[in-house]
C-alpha cells in the first residue's frame, strides 16, 4: 500500500493545513493563518483552507480578511454550507445582523438538518428583536424627559419670575412640545449610532502580509534634462 495516501507529503499543502489546524486548536491563530496562507499558495483551489483560514482571521479580530476568505470560499464551492456559515459569522460579528441572517439561511437551506445553524438564526433573531425593543424603549424614555423637563421649565419660569417669558397656554405648551420633541430626535440619534457603526470593522487593513503582492509597484524613471545642444546630438545619434 502506498504510504502518500495515509501521511500526507512533508510540505504539502495537507500537511500545512494540518499544522494549520493544530494552531487553532491550542489558540495560536496567526501561526495556523500563517500555515493556512502558505498552503493556499500551493493549492489555490481549496477552498476548505480559505474557510479554516477565515475562522482563523475571525479570531484575531481581521474581520476584512475574514470575510473576504469566506466569500472565496462561497465562490469556490457554493454548494458547501459552511462557507455561508462562515461569512454569516464575521457578519454577525461586524454588526450586520441582516446579513447574518440571510447568510445563516443560506447555510440552512444547504444544510437543514443542521441544529447549530437553526440555533444561531433563533439567537440573532431574538437578538435583533431585543434591540428593536430596547430601541424603542430608549426613544419613548427620551421623549418622556423632553417633555417633563419643558413642563418643569414652563412651571418654573411662570412661578419663579417677576416677568414670566411663557405667559400665553399656546407657548407653553408648544415650548414643552417643542423639548419633547429634542427628545425624541436625541433617542433617535442614540439609537441609530449602532447602525452606523455596523459593518466599519470591515475596511480594508493595511497589508499584513497575508494577500498577494506579486505585481511590484513599478517606480516611474526619472527622466534626465538635456540642454538644447545635447538634446540635437542625441537626436542625430538615434537616442531620442
Amino acid at each position: 500500500m502506498d504510504d502518500s495516501k495515509k501521511t500526507p507529503q512533508v510540505g504539502s499543502a495537507e500537511e500545512l493545513k494540518n499544522k494549520g489546524n493544530e494552531c487553532v486548536k491550542d489558540g495560536k491563530f496567526i501561526e495556523a493563518v500563517l500555515h493556512y496562507t502558505q498552503a493556499i499558495k500551493m493549492d489555490p483551489s481549496n477552498y476548505v483552507l480559505y474557510s479554516n483560514r477565515s475562522f482563523a482571521f475571525l479570531k484575531i479580530d481581521q474581520h476584512y480578511l475574514s470575510l473576504q476568505d469566506a466569500n472565496e470560499t462561497v465562490r469556490l464551492q457554493p454548494q458547501w454550507a459552511k462557507g455561508y456559515f462562515r461569512r454569516a459569522e464575521v457578519e454577525l460579528a461586524s454588526g450586520l445582523h441582516d446579513e447574518a441572517i440571510i447568510s445563516y439561511t443560506r447555510a440552512l437551506q444547504l444544510d437543514p438538518q443542521n441544529p447549530k445553524l437553526i440555533e444561531s438564526i433563533k439567537s440573532i433573531t431574538d437578538m435583533q428583536n431585543k434591540r428593536m425593543k430596547s430601541n424603542q424603549n430608549t426613544i419613548w424614555i427620551s421623549t418622556c424627559l423632553g417633555l417633563v423637563i419643558g413642563i418643569l421649565v414652563v412651571i418654573l419660569d411662570y412661578t419663579l419670575t417677576s416677568n414670566p417669558t411663557l405667559t400665553h397656554p399656546f407657548s407653553m405648551v408648544a415650548f414643552s412640545i417643542a423639548l419633547a420633541g429634542i427628545g425624541y430626535a436625541a433617542g433617535k440619534t442614540a439609537t441609530l449610532m449602532s447602525s452606523w457603526n455596523a459593518g466599519k470593522s470591515l475596511q480594508p487593513p493595511e497589508d499584513l502580509g497575508f494577500t498577494d503582492n506579486s505585481k511590484e509597484e513599478t517606480i516611474p524613471e526619472k527622466k534626465t534634462k538635456y540642454s538644447k545642444a545635447q538634446a540635437r546630438q542625441r537626436y542625430k545619434q538615434g537616442k531620442l
